[in-house]
């Protein structure tokens, strides 16, 4: 009997822990300028931004996550736009352009190489979404589950890591680019415009430090 009471006792601490971390939220913690817009041949246009948020944790585990923030920048209004948003890419050669490509430099401009690392978790899928006109949506693209302890590891796909302990006093500058082009059977779930192109992500500014 005691120890089916303790065993809700410690069951109910965990709900409420856990639940006490999701109403809390995940916190920005740097966010990049708005891109310039894209233009397609009628007229639709797109721009985006990258976002890092970091998700509550217990101890000196440390949960960050990048974002790809979308946004309906078209002159017109009234149409939706269909964007393949290719996250759960597995070709990282050169020459494949789809999707998330991000670099990591540091404050002397100088690239930071990316790690090797395995992971077995799960990925955000490679989808259609569906854009309202003049609506903004906020994409996750990094892999579930990337966490350390002391450090941040910033992965904005499964092509790259880097790891910024809690003791580095550097800034570090996180780009990419954002390519949307889908194969021809790839066909949109929805009426719309679908939109193509590539978007030249600004560079935000990374510290490891606790705001």
């Amino acid at each position: 009997m005691f120890r089916a009471i303790f065993l809700c006792i410690s069951i109910s601490g965990y709900l409420l822990c856990e639940f006490a971390h999701a109403a809390e939220g995940p916190k920005i913690i740097a966010e990049g300028e708005w891109s310039e817009r894209v233009t397609d041949n009628r007229g639709f246009a797109l721009r985006g931004r990258l976002v890092l948020a970091e998700k509550p944790r217990d101890g000196d585990i440390r949960e960050v996550v990048v974002y790809v923030e979308l946004q309906d920048a078209s002159e017109h209004r009234g149409s939706t736009m269909q964007i393949f948003c290719d996250f759960g890419r597995t070709d990282f050669r050169p020459e494949y352009k789809p999707g998330l490509h991000c670099e990591l430099h540091d404050k002397d401009k100088k690239p930071v190489p990316a790690s090797p690392f395995a992971f077995s978790g799960g990925i955000p899928g490679s989808e259609w979404i569906t854009l309202p006109s003049d609506a903004t949506i906020c994409l996750r693209a990094t892999p579930y589950g990337m966490r350390r302890e002391k450090a941040l590891a910033i992965a904005p796909h499964l092509g790259a890591l880097w790891v910024i302990g809690n003791d580095d006093r550097g800034e570090y500058f996180l780009s990419g680019t954002f390519t949307v082009d889908p194969a021809t059977d790839r066909k949109p779930p929805a009426d719309g415009q679908v939109w193509r192109g590539t978007l030249v992500l600004p560079a935000m500014k990374i510290t490891s430090q606790r705001r």
